[in-house]
């Protein structure tokens, strides 16, 4: 693994975070919180699913990105609770 691929953000890139709300944010204005809660609850799905099979990648990425979905959509959901 070069030094620039150790460094960068697989999980939330600069490219997500380049406009003023971030992607994920958009989506939620777009299509709704309980839209996106079931979007991340299929993302981590996904994530969990193919963990191992992407070649020359390591397992923790994928697994990384699938606790990032499970995380937002548990915030979301306790932030929906609270209202």
């Amino acid at each position: 693994m070069t030094m620039e691929t150790q460094s960068y953000d697989f999980i939330n890139p600069d490219h997500y975070k380049s406009s003023t709300k971030e992607v994920w944010e958009m989506m939620v204005d777009i299509w709704g919180v309980d839209a996106f809660i079931s979007h991340c609850e299929m993302c981590a799905f996904k994530y969990r699913q193919r963990l191992g099979n992407k070649p020359d990648q390591p397992i923790e990425r994928d697994l990384e990105k699938a606790r990032w979905y499970e995380r937002k959509a548990k915030e979301l959901r306790s932030n929906e609770n609270r209202n």
